[in-house]
C-alpha cells in the first residue's frame, strides 16, 4: 500500500480504474488514454483492455465511437456515490431521535457475490449493527425512510431485507445506539487526512508530473471512500465540524487533481 503524507492508500484494480476516470472525466476518453493512465499505477496494456472488454459486457461501460468509452450509468462508482452523498449533506435534516432499522436476519449467505453487495450497502449508507441481524443509522437524511429505503435498493441491499422506522427505544438501547460509532476516531481520522491533503496540495507543484499524478489519484480516492462512508450523524451524536473541513479540503485538493489529469489527458 503506498503511503502519501502519512496516509495509507491503495492501488485500484484495472476495472475501478477505468470507472473512476470516466466518472471524473464527465466525458468519454479513448482506450489509449486508459491505458497510458493505467500504466502510472502498474497496470499493463493488456490488463486495461481486458478490463474494458469485461466492463462493457457488464454493461458499466458502452462505446461512444470507435476506440472512446463512456460510463453506462453514470454514479455507479465511487465518485458517484460521493457525489450523491455530499448532495445529501447538504440536505441533511435535523433529527428526531428515530432511527431507520435493516432486519437482514433471514438473508441468504450463500450467494456470495450479492452477500457482500448487501453489505457494501449497509457500510455506504452507515449502518451499525445494534443486535444480531439489527442493523440502524440516525433518521437524519433528507427524504426520510422511504428515501432510504430506494437508496440502499439501488445499492445492492438484499430484497430479503427488511427496511422499517425504529422508535421508543428505552435509555439503555438508546445509550447503546448513540454508542454504535467511533466518533472519536472519525474526527481524528478526518483531521489527519484534511492536514494531509492540504500538505500534498501545496507539494503538487514541485513534483515530477508522473508522480504527482499518481499520488493525486490514490490520495483523493483514499479521501473520497472515506466521506462516501461516513455515516453522516446528526450533531447531537458527533460535531460536524472536522467532516465540514474535510469535506472543503477534498473539494479543493479534487480541483487541483482533477486539472492535472485533464491536461495530461489531453496529452494522451
Amino acid at each position: 500500500m503506498p503511503t502519501i503524507c502519512a496516509v495509507e492508500t491503495q492501488t485500484p484494480n484495472a476495472p475501478d480504474l477505468v470507472l473512476d476516470l470516466l466518472q471524473a472525466g464527465d466525458r468519454s476518453l479513448s482506450g489509449r488514454a486508459l491505458c497510458r493512465a493505467g500504466a502510472l499505477l502498474g497496470h499493463r496494456e493488456t490488463t486495461m483492455r481486458v478490463a474494458l472488454t469485461r466492463l462493457l459486457a457488464a454493461r458499466k461501460i458502452r462505446r461512444e465511437s470507435r476506440g472512446s468509452y463512456l460510463l453506462h450509468h453514470p454514479g455507479a462508482t465511487l465518485l458517484g456515490e460521493l457525489k450523491a452523498w455530499s448532495r445529501e449533506a447538504s440536505d441533511e435534516v435535523a433529527w428526531q431521535g428515530d432511527w431507520v432499522a435493516v432486519h437482514d436476519a433471514g438473508v441468504p449467505r450463500s450467494d456470495k457475490t450479492s452477500w457482500r453487495r448487501h453489505h457494501l450497502a449497509l457500510s455506504l449508507r452507515g449502518f451499525a449493527p445494534l443486535a444480531a441481524g439489527l442493523r440502524i443509522r440516525p433518521c437524519n437524511r433528507a427524504g426520510g425512510l422511504r428515501a432510504e429505503r430506494q437508496r440502499l435498493a439501488d445499492l445492492g441491499l438484499s430484497k430479503q431485507a427488511r427496511v422499517f422506522l425504529l422508535s421508543g427505544l428505552d435509555e439503555r438501547d438508546a445509550k447503546v445506539a448513540a454508542g454504535l460509532w467511533p466518533t472519536k476516531a472519525l474526527a481524528d481520522g478526518y483531521r489527519h487526512l484534511s492536514q494531509a491533503l492540504a500538505q500534498h496540495r501545496r507539494l503538487l507543484p514541485r513534483l515530477p508530473e508522473e508522480q504527482a499524478l499518481r499520488e493525486t489519484l490514490l490520495l483523493g480516492r483514499t479521501a473520497m471512500g472515506r466521506l462516501a462512508r461516513d455515516p453522516m450523524l446528526p450533531a447531537e451524536m458527533m460535531a460536524p465540524r472536522q467532516r465540514d473541513k474535510l469535506v472543503m479540503e477534498v473539494r479543493r485538493y479534487d480541483e487541483a487533481g482533477h486539472a492535472l489529469w485533464s491536461r495530461w489527458m489531453e496529452g494522451a
